[in-house]
């Protein structure tokens, strides 16, 4: 089976199948998970709407995964939920995979998950920049608080881009594990350290092509490497041959089968052996 050390991430819900954050990706992406005994994590990013609540939405506009325009904080979550989601992706969507999830109904199936026995996770990416700042980190300390997933052995981790907002989660959140991602270049990250109390780096696919000795600087520091977003078969290849230590990905199938596969073929023989 796959190597419960080297997580898997379904980006967004299992996007390759479903809409992108909506019920029906994250209902999806669990149903795989439990059909197939693996534990999965379910990748979301996270800002406000206009009534306070925390939705699972990538863009701060609507346009590019729904039929309508304008930012999403300026619509309430029922003014969100009647907008269609999923027509943009597929025909005739279903309710489910029309509307999109708040982070409350996200939290609500990793729980129910868990408690029928899947080994179900979740990283949460705050968003970063928006029009509330750090305070998308505090709401969401106080929702995991609430689920007593505030601690040790949460099933969650918070990611994000932002330096400030990863430090924000450290000293909201400080016994839960962070993810700084990192696009178009290392920046200041190049020799593989990270900001004090993160251990883990999520570095674009990318970057990783053009400077794979980056994963050997990472481990060489103590810090693992999480990439995104790897999809084709290639991709995951060089990530395993690297040692890359987590996957988000738009197939989750595809990365199970080659770790399992990795996991299961033994290492060359040396001749003299």
């Amino acid at each position: 089976m796959t190597d419960p050390d080297k997580p898997i991430f379904a980006h967004r819900g299992f996007s390759s199948r479903q809409p992108e954050m909506t019920i029906a990706a994250y209902r999806a992406a669990i149903d795989w998970a439990a059909a197939n005994g693996r534990p999965l994590g379910l990748e979301c990013d996270v800002h406000f709407s206009a009534d306070d609540e925390l939705i699972c939405l990538h863009d701060l506009r609507v346009d590019r995964t729904s039929d309508a325009r304008g930012m999403a904080f300026h619509r309430t979550v029922e003014e969100l939920q009647q907008i269609d989601f999923g027509s943009w992706f597929m025909p005739d969507p279903d309710p489910d995979q029309r509307r999109l999830a708040t982070l409350r109904e996200l939290l609500i199936m990793v729980r129910d998950a868990r408690a029928d026995g899947h080994d179900i996770s979740l990283a949460i990416e705050t968003k970063h920049p928006n029009p509330r700042g750090l305070a998308v980190e505090q709401r969401v300390a106080t929702m995991l608080a609430e689920f007593g997933w505030d601690r040790a052995g949460s099933p969650v981790r918070i990611i994000s881009f932002s330096v400030e907002a990863v430090h924000a989660a450290g000293d909201l959140l400080p016994e839960l594990e962070r993810t700084l991602l990192i696009e178009q270049h290392f920046g200041p990250w190049a020799d593989g350290h990270l900001p004090d109390g993160v251990q883990a780096v999520g570095p674009d696919l990318l970057l990783i092509k053009k400077d794979p000795d980056f994963v050997a600087r990472a481990h060489a520091h103590g810090n693992q490497v999480h990439v995104w977003t790897v999809n084709s078969p290639e991709d995951i290849r060089l990530c395993m041959f690297l040692g890359v230590d987590g996957f988000t990905t738009d197939y989750p199938e595809r990365v199970a089968e080659a770790l399992d596969i990795f996991t299961l073929t033994p290492p060359p023989r040396h001749p003299a052996d």
